[in-house]
C-alpha cells in the first residue's frame, strides 16, 4: 500500500501494477539472492527507491513508466549486490 500511495504521489498512473513487480522482485530477491549483512529490502531502502523513482519520473516524463522505475530499481540495487548475485537480479528484474 505504501508503494502505491508513493508511486502515485510522484505522478505514476501505472502505480498498482508497479508497486505489486517491485513488491515481489525485493521478496524473490530476499529469497533467492545470497544471504548478505549489506542487502537491505526493508522500508528504508524501499522508500529510497521510491523518492529517486520520482525524481526520474519528472525528468523523463515521456518514457513508459515501467521502464523507468526498473531502471531505478537496477540502478539502486546493483552496486550494493556481489558479483555472484549480479547475472541473477538481472534476471529477476528482467
Amino acid at each position: 500500500l505504501i508503494m502505491r500511495v508513493k508511486l502515485a504521489s510522484c505522478g505514476y498512473y501505472e502505480n498498482q501494477v508497479i508497486a505489486k513487480k517491485f513488491d515481489i522482485l525485493y521478496n524473490m530477491c530476499k529469497q533467492q539472492l545470497s544471504k548478505q549483512t549489506h542487502y537491505d529490502y526493508g522500508l528504508r531502502n524501499i522508500l529510497s527507491v521510491l523518492r529517486t523513482a520520482g525524481t526520474v519520473k519528472r525528468r523523463f516524463l515521456d518514457m513508459p513508466e515501467m521502464v523507468l522505475m526498473m531502471r531505478t530499481l537496477r540502478d539502486m540495487n546493483l552496486s550494493k549486490l556481489i558479483a555472484e548475485d549480479v547475472p541473477l537480479f538481472l534476471s529477476l528484474i528482467g
